[in-house]
């Protein structure tokens, strides 16, 4: 009887050992109709303490201790509505509620209240809604003051869930787990990072198009590299026959960019078949409309064969008044043939003019755009197409660049389907933004590289 005694004590100490494990799973908490998901793993960063975070996370820099587990990964997430928030280990309830309350008196709190079940809530930075029990924390971010108190309930409910997921959430969540950085996310391309789809085949349902990217920091550069896959079969298949709209970047002009400029967008693509995907594209075809009333744009496209390097020198904060170059390896330049007929068939109000040999000006009002076709000294049957806005960036892309991107970027991009490399020291608001992101989950970054490999 004795030894029963002692086997059934074992029994419960082991069953009350796992109830405490389970109850531990702050992860639980996530919102299962999230449509990305995105973790910092803490463990992996270098040279990160609690205080980083909390400076970035919590309204003060001096309350020690506040009783959350910065060890363990943070989890980000992005509901179907476009709100976004984090989720966070509670190593210590009550050191939450004291720090929360410390917060309250310095006036970066407050509606710090009990909502019942061991859940509490409280309002930061007077938009950020956050919810806690005894496993994890939880809060969203940008929350309208009208859409307080359901914010407040819709996490309440998120920290009640008894772990039971969809078959779709527990998929995208094993994902993220798979990869191993230390920083990851994934999510549906609409949603996660707003990336272009003129990759993608016609008639799918793009909501079943997955973005898989790994984050890393090196040399003050963050690369964020992404895979498209799709947990559907027929897609997934679809998506690996389409890759060909995009093919591998070999280089052709990645030492001629400069690093000095806000962006440069870097792809390799067959002109036909590129124009036949963004043609009926609601982004491009009022753009294609509206070029092609001057210009046989069309045409153009059609003949490119190669790399196109397109470059930004501007600012986010002034898109309008900033200036751009595009150039492209072509096939053909056939469509110089036409440009006399272009010249008598401008709108009214418009013209183009001669700017130098095979190339032009299109003038309408103050808008200005310069393009033309150029040969290799070394290869003249190696034709280029250039343009901007300016004389001075039109051709830039033709001359020499005094501080191009590093070789290692250059490196990086070779073998990948699409490139934009962003510098975040002409980002202004951005660039400080993403820099303190950086500089908060691991080290300095100087320089941001997207790449769609």
């Amino acid at each position: 009887m004795k030894k029963n005694h002692q086997f059934f004590s074992l029994c419960a100490a082991l069953f009350l050992l796992l109830c405490s494990c389970s109850k531990s799973d702050y992860t639980k908490a996530l919102p299962t109709a999230s449509t990305a998901l995105m973790y910092v793993d803490v463990s992996k960063t270098s040279g990160v303490g609690n205080s980083d975070l909390l400076r970035l996370l919590l309204p003060s820099d001096s309350i020690g201790d506040c009783g959350l587990d910065f060890s363990q990964k943070i989890y980000l997430f992005e509901l179907p509505d476009g709100q976004c928030g984090a989720c966070i280990r509670v190593s210590d309830a009550e050191k939450v509620g004291e720090t929360l309350k410390k917060l309250e008196e310095k006036d970066h709190c407050k509606g710090f209240v009990h909502e019942g079940g061991g859940v509490k809530t409280a309002i930061l930075r007077d938009s950020w809604v956050v919810a806690y029990d005894d496993d994890a924390f939880l809060m969203l971010f940008s929350v309208a003051a009208t859409d307080v108190q359901q914010a407040k309930s819709r996490l309440a409910r998120y920290l009640r869930q008894d772990g039971g997921r969809s078959e779709k959430f527990t998929r995208l969540f094993q994902k993220l787990n798979t990869m191993k950085s230390s920083a990851a996310a994934v999510g549906r391309g609409q949603t996660l990072l707003k990336t272009t789809d003129f990759d993608l085949p016609k008639n799918i349902d793009a909501k079943q198009v997955q973005d898989a990217v790994v984050i890393t920091v090196e040399d003050n550069v963050a690369y964020a590299r992404i895979q498209r896959f799709s947990f559907d079969e027929k897609v997934e298949k679809a998506l690996k026959e389409h890759e060909s709209v995009l093919r591998p970047i070999q280089g052709r002009y990645a030492q001629m960019l400069p690093s000095d400029n806000f962006f440069n967008i870097i792809f390799n693509t067959d002109g036909e078949k590129f124009l036949s995907e963004i043609q009926d594209m609601d982004f491009f075809k009022p753009l294609l409309a509206s070029a092609n009333a001057a210009l046989d744009v069309n045409n153009i496209i059609k003949s490119i064969d190669g790399e196109v390097v397109i470059s930004y020198f501007g600012d986010i904060v002034s898109l309008n008044g900033s200036q751009f170059s595009l150039i492209a390896e072509l096939s053909h330049s056939q469509w110089l043939k036409d440009v006399g007929y272009w010249k008598t068939s401008c709108p009214k109000g418009s013209e183009i003019k001669d700017w130098g040999k095979d190339s032009y000006c299109y003038i309408n009002g103050k808008e200005l755009f310069y393009f033309g076709v150029a040969s290799e000294q070394k290869n003249a049957s190696s034709q280029q197409f250039y343009c901007g806005n300016t004389p001075a960036v039109a051709d830039s892309p033709l001359q020499s660049v005094a501080k191009p991107i590093s070789g290692e970027i250059t490196e990086r991009l070779k073998g990948n389907r699409f490139a934009l490399v962003m510098n975040l020291n002409r980002g202004t608001l951005f660039g400080e933004s993403s820099r303190a992101l950086f500089k908060t989950f691991a080290t300095e970054a100087n320089a941001l590289v997207y790449i769609l490999e």
